[in-house]
């Protein structure tokens, strides 16, 4: 395969993964694969390596609920807790990265508490 093995955690609201609610895993890990990996997804089971997702209670559910979906890829070889947690988490700096491009309280909201302070101190 080629592969690394990754672990991606997603949270998405089941209603909006498209095709057939039976498919839902299926397609969030084809459309994951093809548009941020640029890959294939390959669930088929071989000993090179395949993906494979932990499925989600009422992933099929026609109510908008919210699920994690969990996809393995590049599974080649059985891994233990430990050294599951020692797989990249690269989401942890994306993430970290994503959040410091946002004001720290809110832009705007900073502003006007900031008037409000300057106002408080006038009066005092």
């Amino acid at each position: 395969m080629g592969f690394h093995p990754t672990r991606i955690v997603i949270y998405a609201c089941i209603t909006d993964i498209d095709g057939c609610p039976q498919r839902r895993h299926v397609e969030i890990g084809e459309d994951f694969c093809e548009n941020i990996l640029n890959r294939a997804f390959n669930p088929t089971l071989h000993p090179a390596g395949y993906d494979h997702i932990h499925i989600p209670a009422d992933f099929d559910s026609p109510d908008p609920l919210k699920r994690w979906f969990i996809l393995d890829l590049g599974v080649n070889e059985p891994l233990n807790q430990e050294d599951v947690l020692q797989l990249p988490h690269q989401w942890i700096e994306n993430a970290k990265f994503r959040a410091a491009s946002y004001t720290w309280g809110g832009k705007q909201e900073q502003k006007i508490v900031g008037n409000m302070q300057k106002v408080d101190n006038e009066m005092e």
